[in-house]
């Protein structure tokens, strides 16, 4: 296969989202996006490599939802569900919004991404990073493949640091903010604790919430 020009770059650069009014009411959501753009920009520069040094192909692409069917153990971070719920409450509307919250509340566990949208992302700026991680090269994916266990070797392998250094972007809002104590809470799993699986979140409670405009803080017992 020949090699990808190292110069040229086929798909655009990530750039930071960007939401000045949000970001200056809800001191939570620069650190989200912060972490966001570190794990977009990391992901890009790792499939960059792949392309030039391998001559490997992105076979991942809009239409491409093969993973969002079959993976049903999508970890979630807390700061993820707020935005999630930031981003469903003020950013969709219309007939469109309509749409995500039926399949919110219709929701199956077990059944695919609810956010699956004639076969895109429907909160795609706002994805979890563990979407944002998972990228397969060479072919798309048939229907109902994993290629985490039928051909590994084509799925990217995550740069740890990176992760690290995304996660650490959410810690302050769990109350850690010093150096010493970030790499602590990296090195113990600290915020593993408060990972929920998105298929066990209670999407048809939130999307009945979001139809009513409710603001309060999302909790616990308002996802289960």
């Amino acid at each position: 296969m020949a090699r990808v020009n190292s110069k040229k770059k086929p798909y655009p650069e990530p750039e930071r989202l960007s939401f000045p009014d949000a970001e200056a009411a809800f001191d939570w959501l620069p650190l989200i996006l912060d972490a966001y753009i570190i794990s977009d920009q990391g992901i890009y520069d790792s499939i960059q490599k792949e392309m030039a040094k391998k001559g490997r192909r992105l076979a991942c692409a809009r239409g491409c939802s093969s993973c969002c069917t079959t993976h049903v153990t999508i970890p979630v971070y807390p700061l993820e569900l707020f935005g999630l719920y930031w981003y469903l409450l003020d950013k969709i509307d219309g007939a469109f919004k309509h749409r995500i919250l039926e399949q919110l509340q219709d929701f199956i566990p077990g059944k695919g991404c609810p956010f699956l949208i004639d076969g895109a992302c429907g909160i795609h700026p706002m994805r979890p990073m563990a979407c944002r991680f998972f990228n397969v090269f060479n072919k798309a994916c048939e229907d109902g493949e994993d290629p985490f266990y039928t051909r590994r070797h084509d799925v990217l392998t995550p740069d740890e640091k990176l992760k690290d250094k995304a996660i650490s972007k959410m810690l302050p809002h769990h109350g850690i903010l010093g150096r010493t104590d970030k790499k602590e809470a990296l090195r113990n799993g600290y915020i593993y604790r408060f990972v929920r699986n998105l298929q066990e979140i209670n999407w048809p409670k939130i999307a009945v919430r979001i139809k009513h405009g409710d603001r309060a803080p999302l909790v616990r017992s308002t996802m289960e």
